[in-house]
C-alpha cells in the first residue's frame, strides 16, 4: 500500500485534533521511511534500482527489517514509547503505535512479499503486488475511501460537518493518488514517460 497509509492517520484524528497531523502521518509511514533509508544502505536492496524502470510486477524488495510481522510490532512498541515521553498522552501513544503496526498489516494484504521474522521464515502475505497488482491497488482505493468517509462522519458526530470543498479535495487526492499508480502495474514510468514524448 502506498496512498493508503496516508489516509489511515485520518482515522484518529478528530479524537486528536489538539495534535499535529504531521506527527499521525509520520506515524502511519514508520515502515515506509525505515525501509527507504535501509534501501540507501543497500540492506533492504531494491530491484530494479532505478524507479524509473520498475512496475509492480518486476520490482524484488527485501523488507526485512521494516515491513516483516514481527519487526512491524517491534516498531509499533517503539513508535508508542517514544510518543509516549514526548507527549505524556497515553491515548496518542496507543494510536501512534497502532498506525505504525497498521500499515505493516495492510501490506500484508496490499503490497509485496512479506515473512513472519527473517527472509527464511514463514510468508505471512499474499504478494499481491506481484501477482495481482490492479486488485491490490483496488483494494487500496477502497481503504482510502472507506478512512475519509470514517473521518467525516466522526467530525459530523462532534460536531464539525466538513465543509464540501475541502471533503471534496480530500477524495479527490486520495482517489487520484492510488488510481495513479494503476499503469505502473505492467508499465514502468520510463515507458510511460517516453511514451508521452517526455524522455527519449
Amino acid at each position: 500500500m502506498i496512498v493508503g497509509h496516508y489516509a489511515a492517520a485520518l482515522i484518529p484524528y478528530s479524537r486528536l485534533k489538539k495534535y499535529p497531523f504531521w506527527l499521525l502521518l509520520l506515524c502511519a509511514n514508520v515502515p515506509e521511511f525505515l525501509w527507504l533509508a535501509l534501501a540507501l544502505f543497500d540492506i533492504e536492496p531494491v530491484s530494479p534500482p532505478s524507479l524509473l524502470d520498475a512496475t509492480f510486477q518486476n520490482m524484488h524488495v527485501a523488507m526485512t527489517y521494516s515491513h516483516n510481522l514481527i519487526p512491524g510490532f517491534v516498531q509499533d512498541l517503539a513508535v508508542a514509547g517514544i510518543v509516549f515521553l514526548w507527549s505524556r498522552d497515553r491515548t496518542l501513544a496507543l494510536w501512534c503505535g497502532f498506525l505504525t503496526v497498521l500499515h505493516v498489516l495492510c501490506d500484508l494484504v496490499v503490497g509485496f512479499e512479506h515473512q513472519l521474522l527473517g527472509p527464511d521464515s514463514a510468508g505471512v502475505s499474499l504478494n499481491s503486488y506481484g501477482t495481482m497488482p490492479e486488485l491490490a491497488i483496488t483494494i487500496e482505493l477502497v481503504f482510502s475511501v472507506a478512512c475519509i468517509y470514517w473521518y467525516q462522519r466522526s467530525e459530523k458526530r462532534l460536531g464539525r460537518e466538513l465543509p464540501r470543498a475541502k471533503l471534496g479535495a480530500l477524495y479527490a487526492v486520495f482517489i487520484l493518488g492510488v488510481v495513479m499508480w494503476l499503469p505502473t502495474t505492467t508499465h514502468s514510468l520510463r515507458d510511460q514517460l517516453s511514451a508521452i514524448g517526455v524522455m527519449p
